[in-house]
């Protein structure tokens, strides 16, 4: 295919989508070596470990873990669940980009259904490895809401939210505090 970059069979990379964005640049991750990937159990994050120390969060835009709101979680195609189920992975970042994805999203009340497509961005990669069998295909991690009733469990709303990259800010530990060595109290004489 002309004009695709080398390596890529199946799609070329996607366009860059806006000059200006939340979070780090995508294309700051590629040639890095993806050690390991680890999804918050509270907050809708994935924290990804590289070789060089570094370590990247994909968040989701306007989260704010004090006031939730709908629950929000990150998905991605199954192909990238799979490459990032082990607990060692051992992936070169050979593209990033942030890119426009559209889907359905819907809002159903009584006996209306109302449907609208929703532009969201998403986080796009392309790895090599073993796990990848060379060149691998482009994958994608994005963000939903959704709200469920809770009498039948069926899915009653459902939008999209842009997700973003962020070097992962620890805060600073909090130095223990130093005891003194005490012998036995001295017997006064």
């Amino acid at each position: 295919m002309a004009g695709s970059p080398q390596g890529s069979p199946t799609r070329p990379r996607p366009p860059p989508l806006r000059l200006e964005h939340v979070g780090i640049n995508p294309a700051d991750l590629v040639g890095k070596v993806l050690k390991s990937v680890r999804r918050s159990d509270k907050h809708p994050s994935l924290t990804l470990a590289f070789a060089d120390g570094t370590r990247v969060q994909i968040m989701v835009d306007g989260y704010d873990p004090v006031h939730k709101g709908l629950p929000k979680e990150l998905e991605m195609d199954p192909s990238l669940n799979e490459l990032f189920a082990s607990d060692s992975v051992d992936l070169t970042v050979t593209d990033c980009a942030l890119i426009t994805l559209s889907d359905k999203a819907f809002a159903r009340r009584d006996n209306d259904n109302d449907q609208w497509n929703q532009n969201h961005l998403g986080v796009a990669f392309k790895f090599t490895g073993a796990a990848t069998g060379g060149a691998g295909p482009w994958h994608c991690v994005w963000a939903i809401l959704q709200d469920h009733d809770e009498a039948t469990g069926e899915c009653i709303f459902r939008t999209y939210d842009d997700v973003y990259l962020e070097h992962l800010q620890r805060s600073p530990r909090k130095a223990k505090p130093h005891r003194r060595k005490s012998g036995p109290p001295s017997a006064m004489s």
